[in-house]
C-alpha cells in the first residue's frame, strides 16, 4: 500500500474538515486528492500551508467569479486545491481564461466549456507566452474536434488544453490518436472504447498495445476483489490501464479504498476513483518528469471529478423522481 500518499491524504482531508471556511462534503474528498500530489518543500510536506493556500485561492476565485460564474459550488474548492498543489498563480489563470474567451469566436471552433475555466486551469501549468498557448489550443481543438453528433466540449477542451500545455502540434496529436485508435479498434474487447482509449494513450504516452495486452488480467484482478467488484465500470478500467495500472496494483488499490475516511463516498464509484488517485500519487506519470506528465495528471483528475459529479447528479435526479 502507498502508505505515504494515504497518510498525506488523510491528514489533508482532516485539515480541510477543520478549516473555516471549509469545503462541503462533496468537495472535500477531491480537494484533498488534488493536494496529495503537491511537491514537498524544504521542511517536508506542509499540510497547513497547502490548506491555507487552498482557502486563499478559493476566496480569490469566489470574489472574481461571483456566485454564479464557473467554477462554482463544489468545483470551486477543487480548482482552488489544484491550483494550490501546482503553485498556479490565480492571476495567470484569469488572464488565460479571459484570453480564451476573447479568441473563442474568431477561432470558429465553437463554444468553450464552462467559459473556458477547465481549459484555463490546464493551460496555466505552462509558463509559455499566453498568446502562443491560446493559438495552439484552438489549433489543436480544431484538429481533434469530433463530429457534432458525438461532440462533448468538456472533453475536447480538456484534452486540447493538455496537449497545448505540453507543446504538441495538432499534427502530432492527431497522429498519436489515429495510431492508438487503430489498435483499440482491432481488439474485440476494447473496440467499443477505441476513442476513449486513444485519447488517453495519446496524452499519457502509453502504448496502446500494452493496454490491450494487460486489460484482461486487470479486469479479472478487479473482479476478484469483493469491494471493487460492483464499484467500477469498463471506462474506469480503460483509464487505469492507460495510466499504467496492472493486475498487480489492484490488491493495494482495494486496501487504500478500505482505509479511506468513512465520509469519502458518493455515486459514480467515488471511493474507488479516489483510491486509484492515491495509489498513483507518488508515481511519475509517463513520460516522467515532463510537463505532459503533469497535464495528464490534471486531465485525469478533472475527468474523475466530472464522472463522479455526473454520477451524483444522476443519482440525485433519480431519487427526486422516484
Amino acid at each position: 500500500m502507498t502508505e505515504t500518499a494515504l497518510n498525506r491524504y488523510i491528514a489533508l482531508f482532516e485539515a480541510l474538515e477543520r478549516a473555516r471556511p471549509k469545503p462541503d462534503s462533496s468537495a472535500r474528498p477531491f480537494a484533498a486528492s488534488a493536494l496529495v500530489r503537491a511537491p514537498a518543500g524544504e521542511g517536508g510536506f506542509n499540510v497547513r500551508a497547502l490548506t491555507t493556500r487552498t482557502r486563499e485561492i478559493f476566496r480569490i476565485l469566489k470574489e472574481e467569479s461571483g456566485g454564479w460564474r464557473a467554477p462554482s459550488g463544489t468545483l470551486r474548492w477543487i480548482y482552488a486545491a489544484m491550483m494550490a498543489a501546482q503553485s498556479i498563480d490565480p492571476q495567470r489563470y484569469f488572464a488565460i481564461r479571459n484570453a480564451l474567451k476573447d479568441a473563442a469566436k474568431p477561432s470558429g471552433t465553437g463554444s468553450l466549456y464552462a467559459g473556458g475555466t477547465r481549459a484555463a486551469l490546464v493551460l496555466s501549468l505552462s509558463s509559455e507566452n499566453i498568446d502562443t498557448l491560446i493559438a495552439r489550443f484552438f489549433a489543436i481543438k480544431e484538429a481533434i474536434k469530433p463530429p457534432w453528433y458525438r461532440r462533448d466540449m468538456s472533453v475536447t477542451d480538456m484534452f486540447a488544453a493538455a496537449h497545448a500545455a505540453e507543446g504538441a502540434t495538432p499534427g502530432e496529436v492527431v497522429a498519436r490518436r489515429d495510431q492508438a485508435e487503430a489498435v483499440f479498434a482491432a481488439d474485440r474487447v476494447l473496440k467499443g472504447h477505441k476513442r476513449e482509449g486513444a485519447r488517453l494513450c495519446a496524452l499519457m504516452g502509453t502504448s496502446p498495445h500494452q493496454v490491450v495486452a494487460g486489460f484482461a488480467d486487470l479486469r479479472e484482478a478487479v473482479r476478484a476483489q469483493r469491494k471493487l467488484r460492483h464499484d467500477h465500470d469498463k471506462s474506469m478500467l480503460v483509464a487505469w490501464s492507460c495510466e499504467g495500472l496492472t493486475a498487480a496494483d489492484i490488491p493495494a488499490l482495494a486496501e487504500i479504498r478500505e482505509a479511506l475516511p468513512r465520509q469519502c463516498n458518493g455515486a459514480g464509484g467515488a471511493r474507488t476513483r479516489l483510491a486509484q488517485q492515491i495509489l498513483v500519487a507518488d508515481r511519475p506519470a509517463p513520460p516522467a518528469g515532463s510537463l505532459s506528465a503533469l497535464t495528464a495528471v490534471i486531465a485525469a483528475q478533472a475527468a474523475m471529478m466530472a464522472a463522479v459529479i455526473a454520477g451524483s447528479t444522476v443519482a440525485t435526479t433519480s431519487a427526486a423522481s422516484s
